[in-house]
């Protein structure tokens, strides 16, 4: 059972123990063995080790991660890793590189199985939580949407038409949306407008609403529309040749059939109309060739990204024309194939008189590949004309989604499979992976958006699992359930004050989308902020709801347990270090005192929030004495644990030697 807030009437009086809470490393360097045994000094039992620059997670040579598992055994605490800063979804990572790429995709793949194979190592028989953020590139920017029953207020707006066709105007919470290009990766920002049409503002008619949504659909518009005019473009073209070809052709016939051909003007007509036939005749093979190219990659995009919109009728109709287009080809083909053999003859004839049958036949032999080229480039119009508009560019959130949730399954399917060879039994103990909620204005950064990716990599999960290990389908699912799940970050959450969200109202939101992850959080991270920065303040210290969202996720637990779904216990990492290295305090007795927490482990009392009669209900406790400026001798001296006391027992001291060699308290 978590145990966050157990038992106890209201929020301000519950506890929680300290064999909840953990605290990470140092994030910033490699040396995480020596960072780790610092916090087994402060007697902190969950710990997260780990490093926020990948290359630096490299240099941790693989023998710390099984030392680490030693000293975690011996004094019974649990290890969890938090991994670098990747994007699992293939988007962009280094300065200067632009686009998205599934060749991206593919190597973060590598580097999270990487990751897992090493925290595999931490494990004494449970599940070792390895924390990934779930995005980190920027796909959206929020703001508070347009409220209808506050017409004073600004907001903004989403406009739809309804079955109608009558234009609908609905709240929308979006700024601005990041659209990727599927198919080349380029990628576009869409902010929202509102636009006066001409003459509407001078009649007082309302602007007309482009949300990121309308824009999106339009650019998609303009897209595939483009698509179809290059295949317009090439019938046209071919349609062009197609009567310049014949023009040259009838003058030729003309003048054989008259006699002229012996003279030299009409010679000389006859010699530069045969050469352009052949210059046009090459260049209509181009064209066909280019029209065929685009007609396929054209089909192939609708394909691929049409999102099942076109009905099973339509689809058919394609599919005919699809058949259609390939007979004409091999109808081409053979006609060129004829000519070929047919002008090889007329070199090997010596009659004049075959040699002029076969000349005719090649010209009939032209005639027929133009008819047919121009009717393959109609068909390839037709066909193409009838299909809707697929979804080229897509909101990049989305494809974020989608492709994290490829990454985590494959790279822990390939984990499981290798164990389960390797090790035996041993795989039901593999680490598993909890996507974090990153800043709000990156992919799966609220509730609904990570549930919905970490219950779609399940999905994907089962289904590797059950095909590649030969799991049963039932037991796939479960595995799926148990090795990938959330971190909630309350922390990253709260910056949805940028968006404009303020007070109570910031609070009920941040509750919601609280409420909307909880069953799949496995995992918590606790820090604080004012809701515009990430500042890793400890609780207590900004304005981010702890103690609300904790009690909501202890109680979606604690029902999870009844029904036999909490996998394990999940701990709590508070992240604190933005005040360490800016305030130089440890916060370790502030976090207790925060949270409540016993003095001693076999006793509910007394409590670290409680001294003297005193509760952190009061703005009056022994942690806030300790904000005073402290001598770097304590620090030298005692470590940063000494600055918790006040002045009277020794909290300052005078002149730069230690009190032991003779000077007095200050």
């Amino acid at each position: 059972m978590p145990g966050f807030y157990k038992s106890y009437s209201n929020a301000m009086d519950r506890h929680v123990p300290t064999s909840h809470l953990g605290a990470p490393t140092n994030p910033m360097v490699a040396r995480q063995l020596d960072e780790f045994g610092k916090l087994l000094n402060q007697g902190i039992k969950n710990i997260e080790i780990g490093t926020i620059d990948p290359t630096k997670f490299e240099q941790i040579p693989q023998q710390h991660f099984d030392e680490v598992r030693r000293l975690a055994k011996l004094t019974d605490s649990h290890p969890s890793v938090h991994a670098p800063l990747l994007d699992l979804a293939g988007f962009p990572t280094q300065e200067g590189e632009r686009g998205w790429k599934e060749e991206q995709r593919e190597s973060t793949e590598n580097q999270v199985f990487s990751i897992l194979e090493r925290s595999f190592k931490l494990s004494n028989g449970e599940n070792v939580p390895v924390v990934f953020h779930a995005g980190r590139t920027k796909t959206q920017e929020y703001g508070k949407p347009w409220d209808p029953n506050k017409p004073q207020e600004k907001g903004y707006k989403r406009e739809i038409m309804n079955e109608k066709g009558e234009r609908v105007i609905l709240p929308s919470q979006y700024k601005s949306l990041i659209a990727v290009n599927q198919d080349t990766g380029e990628m576009t920002q869409l902010n929202y407008e509102e636009k006066y049409r001409v003459g509407e503002k001078e009649i007082g008619k309302a602007p007309e609403v482009w949300d990121p949504f309308k824009k999106l659909k339009s650019i998609n518009s303009t897209q595939w529309d483009e698509e179809k005019l290059k295949l317009l473009q090439h019938q046209k073209d071919i349609g062009e040749l197609k009567e310049k070809f014949e023009l040259k052709q009838k003058q030729n016939e003309a003048i054989l059939k008259t006699g002229l051909g012996n003279m030299d003007l009409y010679k000389t007509m006859l010699e530069s109309n045969q050469r352009d036939l052949i210059l046009l005749e090459r260049h209509l093979k181009e064209i066909n060739r280019k029209m065929s190219s685009d007609y396929e990659n054209t089909y192939d995009k609708f394909v691929r990204f049409a999102d099942k919109k076109a009905d099973s009728r339509t689809m058919e109709e394609v599919k005919k024309m699809n058949e259609i287009h390939r007979q004409i080809e091999k109808e081409i083909i053979k006609r060129r194939e004829d000519q070929q053999k047919l002008s090889e003859n007329v070199q090997k004839t010596k009659s004049m008189e075959e040699q002029q049958k076969m000349i005719e036949q090649i010209q009939r032999k032209d005639k027929e590949i133009l008819d047919l080229t121009l009717e393959q480039s109609k068909v390839a119009v037709t066909a193409v004309a009838g299909l809707p508009v697929p979804e080229i560019w897509k909101p990049a959130k989305d494809l974020a989604l989608e492709k994290t949730t490829d990454t985590v399954a494959n790279a822990i399917a390939k984990l499981y499979k290798k164990v389960k060879q390797e090790n035996p039994g041993k795989e039901s103990t593999i680490p598993f992976i909890a996507m974090e909620n990153f800043f709000v204005d990156t992919p799966m950064s609220r509730g609904k958006d990570l549930k919905e990716a970490v219950l779609g990599a399940r999905e994907k999960l089962a289904e590797k699992l059950a095909k590649e290990c030969n799991l049963p389908k039932e037991k796939a699912g479960k595995e799926a359930e148990k090795l990938i799940g959330a971190t909630w970050d309350v922390g990253h959450i709260n910056n949805l004050r940028k968006s404009g969200y303020e007070g109570e109202e910031l609070k009920k939101e941040v509750l919601k989308d609280t409420k909307e992850v909880a069953d799949v959080v496995k995992h918590v991270h606790i820090t604080d902020n004012f809701g515009f920065f990430d500042s890793h303040l400890p609780p207590g210290m900004g304005n981010v709801p702890i103690r609300e969202i904790m009690e909501n996720l202890e109680k979606t637990w604690a029902e999870m347990e009844k029904a036999g779904k909490l996998h394990q216990r999940p701990r709590g990492i508070v992240e604190a270090g933005g005040f360490v290295a800016e305030i130089g305090q440890n916060p370790t007795l502030g976090i207790l005192e925060y949270f409540g927490s016993p003095l001693y482990k076999i006793s509910e009392s007394p409590y670290f929030s409680s001294v003297a009669g005193r509760s952190v209900g009061n703005t009056y406790s022994p942690y806030f004495e300790s904000f005073i400026d402290f001598p770097q001798q304590h620090f030298n001296l005692y470590g940063s644990s000494f600055t918790t006391l006040p002045k009277s027992v020794g909290g300052q001291v005078g002149g730069e030697t230690s009190r032991f060699s003779g000077t007095p308290n200050q």
